[in-house]
């Protein structure tokens, strides 16, 4: 027998055609699996893998390090449709015209420091639209993608992890499955000796969980929270003072590709590594 490819899910930007095509190749090959011909099964296959690659959305969630109008360059090579940025300027205020080019008017940023903010900044056929939530938040962005799903930016300054728990408690009703938040959280479960007990990382983790979300790392690896094999922040850039303080949240099986990016190279260019994720 010849294995189908078989979808969990038609992407939502397919077109009437590319449904039909995979419908006629599903019928098709399920009904004459015998005789197929293997070749031309292999070519169908081809053209379907290459409408999902193209349907997915690539994110990438990364702390600069401040001074991203110069480092910009080096994260563009990944080609991501929406970037999330945590230290980076508000390009509003930039000279750099290449920073600016870069951020086009498809932006949001959000800071008390023009040099040092939280932004998210997405492709010109991206389209995001920036929601409200409850509350003073400096360093968070809520967009809606596509109006598809809800994106929430993080760089949780200056009170780490108490301060996403300050905001997860004033919009408890933002949280649920259609939602994925990622940044620099600056928090772990070994810190968690560092917070109040209702406002440590094991708590915030069991409040995400209660709205299914859940960390697309551990998820995917099997690593227990504290127990890392991957590290995403290296203090001063040392080898051997690293933490795992970046993360994704999102729904069961929503994040369909997970990387953190090679430390060798990226602590040359910050003290934390991108998130490369795809839905």
């Amino acid at each position: 027998m010849i294995e189908l490819i078989k979808l969990d899910y038609i992407p939502d930007n397919w077109t009437k055609d590319q449904i039909k095509i995979y419908e006629i190749y599903s019928d098709y090959f399920r009904d004459n699996n015998e005789s197929v011909n293997p070749e031309a099964k292999e070519e169908m296959e081809k053209i379907l893998v290459r409408w999902l690659e193209e349907s997915q959305l690539k994110i990438v969630s990364w702390n600069c390090n401040g001074k991203f109008r110069e480092k910009f360059r080096e994260i563009i090579d990944e080609d991501a449709d929406i970037y999330v940025i945590q230290e980076c300027e508000n390009q509003a205020e930039a000279t750099d015209e290449d920073y600016r080019e870069f951020a086009g008017d498809n932006y949001f940023w959000t800071g008390n420091l023009h040099y040092k903010g939280l932004g998210i900044f997405a492709k010109e056929d991206i389209k995001i639209e920036k929601l409200e939530y409850e509350g003073e938040f400096e360093h968070f962005i809520l967009v809606r993608v596509n109006d598809s799903f809800n994106l929430l930016g993080v760089w949780a300054m200056p009170k780490y992890v108490e301060m996403i728990h300050d905001f997860f408690d004033a919009n408890e009703d933002l949280f649920d499955e259609n939602l994925i938040m990622c940044g620099d959280f600056n928090s772990s479960v070994v810190f968690n000796y560092h917070h109040p007990k209702a406002k440590n990382h094991t708590e915030l983790n069991r409040k995400l969980e209660s709205k299914n979300l859940i960390s697309v790392y551990h998820d995917l690896t099997g690593d227990e929270q504290g127990e890392e094999n991957e590290m995403t922040y290296y203090q001063a850039r040392h080898l051997n003072n690293a933490f795992h303080m970046d993360f994704v949240y999102a729904g069961e099986n929503v994040v369909k590709e997970f990387t953190i990016l090679d430390h060798y190279k990226w602590i040359t260019v910050s003290d934390h590594l991108p998130l490369v994720f795809k839905i």
